[in-house]
């Protein structure tokens, strides 16, 4: 049974308090990987969704995302706990896209994420 915490109406509340970040955290163990913010921390865990950053994090060696100076991820939440991933350079030019056959991620609306200077935020603190 979800408590209060894991509600999206609460969720939501949270994460529009996240307008800025005073501290980063590494999450990876990857050289080089991407930090987070406070707002993707609290995202990350209030959503259990760790396994998103952990995406954005591994992939970020590699081209063509190593290129890309400014990122776009977007999770798009479909029917039947079905999602898609999609990273863009901001411009509307997409780098990947890919299905994902099953997600618990709690908020319909899927989740925005930016990732620049090695730091993966939430729009809302870029």
């Amino acid at each position: 049974m979800n408590t209060v915490k894991h509600q999206p109406a609460y969720i939501r509340t949270i994460l529009s308090f996240r307008t800025g970040s005073s501290q980063c955290y590494k999450v990876s163990l990857l050289d080089k990987a991407p930090v987070i913010t406070e707002g993707v921390k609290d995202m990350a865990e209030l959503c259990e969704a760790f396994w998103l950053v952990d995406k954005i994090c591994t992939v970020q060696q590699t081209e063509p995302y190593s290129k890309e100076y400014f990122q776009v991820w977007r999770l798009i939440m479909k029917e039947n706990h079905h999602a898609t991933l999609i990273c863009d350079d901001g411009n509307g030019k997409i780098i990947s896209q890919e299905e994902i056959n099953y997600t618990d991620f709690p908020l319909s609306e899927g989740i925005t994420l930016y990732m620049t200077n090695d730091v993966i935020m939430l729009p809302t603190e870029y």
